[in-house]
């Protein structure tokens, strides 16, 4: 379970990732429903040694805040309140929405969380 804040509008949650036995912990990330797959800040993402490699495929996603260019990761974990997601697939990009946000919270890692979001209580909970 993990308590959310709603802050502009906003659903937001903190997560933390571990890829490579470093830890990064999100604090401003957005639980959107309406985003296919999870993305986090490309900026975060390097303090902790995720950086694109010469193999790694660049691509445009698009959505309502606009478009960028990503790639993507496996992390070793990623980790809401006590729910867990082993060898998942992030996409790392530079976020300028025009919003302070951390990361996006996706469909792909809900689905994987098996994830409830309670919004008269304001929880994220698990379904298993």
């Amino acid at each position: 379970m993990k308590k959310l804040l709603i802050e502009n509008g906003l659903l937001l949650a903190d997560m933390e990732l571990s890829f490579n036995g470093k830890t990064l912990h999100l604090q401003r990330v957005l639980v959107d429903t309406g985003s296919g797959s999870t993305v986090i800040s490309s900026d975060l993402a390097e303090s902790i040694g995720i950086v694109a490699e010469e193999n790694d495929m660049i691509y445009r996603i698009t959505g309502v805040g606009g478009s960028e260019f990503v790639y993507s990761k496996k992390v070793d974990t990623v980790r809401v309140g006590d729910m867990e997601a082993e060898e998942f697939i992030l996409e790392i990009g530079a976020m300028n929405y025009g919003f302070d946000l951390d990361g996006i919270i996706g469909l792909d890692l809900l689905q994987q969380l098996k994830a409830i979001i309670n919004i008269d209580q304001l929880l994220l909970e698990s379904n298993s």
